[in-house]
Parts: structure tokens; sequence; C-alpha cells
């Protein structure tokens, strides 16, 4: 099955059911939030920012996180919203999450308007062509930059007051929680923020920006069926991101045991190791990964670089479950220092089924509820027993 197919029969897929695939992780599983945290105590500041202050403090105080939600807006969508924006028309709020440890707001919401500002205001081009003002457009700045348009024009724009929504989470003091399910429930720009792309933004420092360069592997271009066509086209890694803290939350299982749901699991890894091993405040019994460990895991799944789409189709399909428990039962191998090599690997991958039984293979790969903690701990374990067994 060639990768064009494949990638056209998952994104068919998904349109026309709100379910996954058999074999991959179930978005009503997968997503669900720690509902026993009912109760936050949680610091929500109602503000308006000059326009002008907005986009001195860019890049400085205020910041894009690297969640990888890339500027997508075409010339004509920002000049649009310029456009709204000299014409006095309201326009949305946005959501700042407020980063006491750093003294910086990121933006959750309202990447896409402030990048347009920003490049129209103070870069004055886009995509390194004067940045001029079209589309449907007032007739009194159609066609023109941020220097040809009228002074009062002008002032009128710097002096804009934007409402902004700053959020602070003061209790539980587990650094996320509420913001996750808060973050979900917001509409961005006609669709709701990923747990990733979440995690990346709530938890922003050295974890997430390695996590960010990682993705952008070109490894992961061998394997299209890992993201859709849309993510390709819009630069969003978000998929790979998660596959790559999945990886690690699942491979250090018996660290830390799973717990909750496959999500809560993450969302306690992301938060805990945001530092590294070097957390502003310790908590006992955590386990802290270094960058060098992480880095380490990680650089196992050069031992896959040989193998095709086919080597992960456990059914009818590739998955990414299946990808994820090959990469797994590969670092198990050399965390034992035993042999990897291609053509092992390909031996145990066309063996795996015959050799634990086409029902147990099943139940564990294409099974819908192969995203539940009980799917997930039975497959580490088959994983860990198969992968590390010397026999073919």
């Amino acid at each position: 099955m060639d990768s064009v197919s494949i990638d056209k029969e998952l994104n068919d897929y998904r349109d026309d059911s709100d379910e996954l695939l058999d074999g991959e992780y179930s978005d009503s599983d997968y997503e669900k939030t720690n509902n026993e945290l009912t109760a936050y105590d949680i610091a929500v500041f109602y503000n308006t920012y000059n326009l002008s202050a907005l986009m001195k403090w860019w890049g400085k105080k205020l910041i894009v996180p690297d969640f990888q939600r890339s500027y997508i807006w075409n010339q004509k969508q920002a000049s649009e919203f310029v456009d709204s924006i000299l014409r006095g028309l309201p326009v949305p709020s946005m959501f700042f999450y407020d980063d006491t440890e750093n003294n910086q707001l990121l933006v959750i919401d309202g990447q896409q308007r402030l990048t347009s500002l920003y490049k129209y205001i103070e870069e004055k081009k886009f995509n390194d062509k004067p940045f001029k003002l079209i589309g449907d457009i007032h007739s009194g700045w159609e066609n023109r930059d941020y220097d040809n348009l009228k002074d009062n024009d002008r002032e009128r724009l710097n002096d804009t007051l934007l409402n902004i929504t700053v959020m602070r989470q003061l209790r539980p003091n587990d650094g996320q929680s509420s913001m996750y399910l808060a973050f979900q429930r917001i509409n961005t720009g006609g669709r709701s923020l990923t747990p990733q792309e979440i995690r990346m933004a709530v938890s922003y420092g050295p974890l997430s920006k390695m996590v960010s360069n990682l993705a952008e592997d070109p490894i992961f271009n061998k394997w299209p069926f890992l993201r859709t066509e849309a993510d390709r086209k819009n630069n969003n890694y978000s998929r790979i991101q998660e596959l790559i803290v999945r990886f690690w939350v699942l491979l250090f299982s018996d660290i830390r045991p799973l717990s909750g749901t496959i999500r809560s699991s993450l969302d306690w890894f992301f938060s805990n190791n945001k530092d590294f091993d070097m957390p502003s405040r310790r908590i006992m019994d955590v386990k802290y990964f270094s960058k060098k460990e992480l880095s380490e895991a990680f650089c196992t799944l050069y031992y896959m670089k040989e193998l095709d789409e086919e080597c992960f189709v456990p059914d009818t399909r590739p998955t990414s479950i299946f990808f994820e428990s090959v990469w797994i039962g590969i670092a198990l191998r050399v965390r034992e220092g035993k042999e990897v090599s291609t053509e092992l690997i390909k031996s145990k991958i066309l063996k795996w089924k015959e050799t634990i039984g086409d029902e147990r293979f099943s139940s564990l790969f294409k099974a819908r509820r192969s995203s539940s903690i009980e799917s997930i701990n039975a497959r580490i374990s088959e994983t860990k027993q198969y992968f590390l067994e010397d026999s073919i």
C-alpha cells in the first residue's frame, strides 16, 4: 500500500466517524480528563492591553510557545483582521497563560491575530514582500502598508485596546490539570487545542523545546501514516510530539507505572520533567529524567530507519500503536545490550502474531479498547517479553 493511499484511507475514515481506527488510541478514552479534580483555585484576570504595548512585548515578555501551532494565515486573512481593527469592529478576546516563573505571558489563543498585527506594524512584510492590505478592505486603506496609512488611522490602530484573559492555577499544586480542562474547552480558531499542544504550551521549557526539535527529525518522513495530510500541509507536528512523549512514558513505565488514563500519565510526565532533572522544586518519590537519558532512548528510533510502513501493519493498515510497540521493543533490547539489527527486527515483527496467537495479537493491537490502561499495560508486558527473547 503506497503512502498516498494509506493517508487518504486514514483521512477518509476520520472524516466519516468521530472514532479512530481499530488499533489506534480512541478519542473517548484517550482525551478523558481527571474528573476527580472538580474544584480548583484559579486566578483569572480580564485585562485590556494597548496594541502598541503588546507589539513592544512581542518576543520578549509576550511569547508564542513552541507547541507547534504554526502561523498559517494567508495575506488576505491577515489583512482583513487588520482591517477589522482599523474599522473598530469587535474582535474575540485572546487568552494568555501567566508564566510567573519566567515573568512571561504565553499566547495560548490569539497567535494568528497577534502575528498578523506584528507582521503589519513591526515587520511590515508578508512572505518577504511589503505587507499591503488586500481582500475585502475599506477603500481608505486598501493596498496600503503601515507606513502609508493616514496619521489618524495609524494612531487609531496603535491605540486599539484588546481584551485579554490571563489565567494562572494556584491550587491544586499539580502544575496544569485545570489548564488542560479549561484550554481543551476553549474553541480556538474553529478547533480545540489537542492535549499535546496544551502540554507544550503550559509546560513550556527545556523538555518542550527538545520534543519540538525531535519531532521535526527527517526520519519521521519515512512513515507518512504518523501524520495526516492536513498536519503536513500546516507544518503541525503535534502527533509526532505526542508519539515521542508516549514512547518515553511507556518505555519507563517500570519506573512509574501508568495510572488513570494514558492522557493523565502523559500530563504528569510532561509537567514534572519540563526542566528535566533540574526542577525548580523537587517532589519526593518523583523520578526526574535527564536530557541525556531521554535522548539516548529516542535515538533507538534510528534502528528502525530501514523499516517501511508495511512493517507496522498489524491488520490492514499501519497504526501508531503498533509502531510505538516495535520502538519500545527495540529500545528494551538496546537497554539490555542485546543484538539489534534490521533483519532481527523484521523477523520479530513478522513472527509476532504466530508466536502469541492470532486472538491474543488481535486483542493487543486491533481491539477498540486498545487505549485503555489495562490494554496498554498488557501490550507493554507482551512487548517486553517477546522482544527481550533472543530466539526469532
